[in-house]
């Protein structure tokens, strides 16, 4: 039995990815195991993987002083760890996929001389796995990366991992939509939530209910001190629903007309692997501005809307809002680039490239 490693980060757009390709490999007889922080517990509940390891580190990014000194401290004993850890497991591949919790075991993996490839979600490099793609023997992308100052014949653009929840919604097509709304609206501030989620956007999105339509709206606030920021009257009105972080969050992907999202790697793949038009507002202070790259690549593509937080207003939302729900077909044409632009055996491509190393 083929014994694997992957290695990840503990945020959603992290985790996810790595669940997926883990309960894939699993069905296919590799020993699997997983290893990420102690922010991932929140999304891996429930979830039939049997071996999965939380380690104790902290992002040094950002920090000074004696907070720097902590987390470079916590990474330290952590890269100890991981010697150990690997010494013990012995895994013959290991697969880093980004997010600091990812650092130690590489470092440890090149130390001893592991063989390791890069999985980068984001159309840009996050800094730990740039730090070692000269060391590992393949990259793969979830987007088709460009000036990367590194041998070609390395990079391999395999496309976005989905959750294993996702395909069998789109397979069985459980969530059909409900015929007494005009329109159904859903907000997605990602698994952290979006502040500016909750503070601007409802001042557009009440105006909808003006319209001579039957609208619908979903909004995750992330978490209950962003949903005390709502405004009352839209946070009361029967026809929007409140939620925190939903792991499930693909039920009402597909009650959707349209999203509006922030713009991380996992949410847009779910979004356009189930082809649900949607509105991007990337997160102007994401790491290397990540999430304006990964939402360019669909706008460029027509597939998608793109805002620039620095240019959302209450009226140009409202107006673009508005002008999808009276002209449908614009959805559709959004709907039909999305299809074109899904990967859809991307676990089967990652098998396939890992029996190749492995052979």
């Amino acid at each position: 039995m083929k014994k694997i490693l992957i290695c990840t980060g503990g945020t959603g757009g992290h985790i996810f990815p790595a669940i997926s390709l883990a309960q894939y490999l699993e069905k296919k007889n590799f020993n699997v195991d997983l290893i990420t922080d102690y922010r991932a517990k929140r999304f891996i509940n429930n979830l039939n993987l049997r071996n999965i390891t939380f380690i104790n580190v902290k992002t040094p990014t950002g920090k000074k002083g004696l907070g720097l000194i902590y987390s470079l401290f916590l990474i330290f004993i952590s890269f100890l760890y991981s010697i150990f850890f690997l010494l013990f497991k012995k895994p013959q591949l290991i697969i880093g996929s980004g997010g600091y919790a990812s650092f130690p075991i590489l470092l440890a993996a090149k130390l001893l001389k592991k063989k390791f490839i890069i999985y980068e979600t984001n159309s840009v490099v996050g800094r730990v796995n740039k730090f070692f793609l000269n060391s590992s023997v393949k990259i793969f992308t979830g987007y088709p990366l460009k000036n990367l100052n590194i041998n070609n014949d390395k990079i391999n653009f395999v496309g976005q991992l989905i959750r294993e929840q996702i395909y069998t919604a789109k397979e069985k097509n459980d969530f059909k939509k409900d015929n007494n709304f005009d329109f159904t609206l859903l907000v997605i501030g990602g698994s952290q939530g979006a502040e500016i989620f909750s503070k601007i956007l409802p001042q557009s999105l009440n105006k909808l209910f003006s319209l001579n339509k039957k609208i619908r709206i979903f909004h995750q606030a992330g978490n209950k001190e962003q949903e005390s920021k709502i405004d009352f009257t839209y946070k009361n009105n029967s026809n929007v629903t409140i939620f925190n972080f939903e792991p499930n969050i693909e039920k009402y992907m597909m009650l959707s007309d349209l999203v509006i999202t922030r713009a991380g790697s996992s949410t847009l793949s779910e979004l356009a692997f189930l082809q649900i038009p949607f509105i991007a507002i990337p997160f102007k202070d994401s790491l290397d501005n990540h999430q304006f790259y990964n939402a360019e690549y669909f706008f460029r593509m027509s597939a998608c809307w793109l805002i620039d937080q620095q240019e959302l207003n209450s009226e140009k939302l409202f107006d673009l809002v508005k002008d999808l729900i009276l002209n449908k077909e614009k959805l559709l044409e959004k709907k039909s680039k999305l299809k074109e632009l899904t990967k859809t055996n991307v676990n089967e491509i990652f098998e396939r490239e890992i029996n190749n190393l492995l052979s």
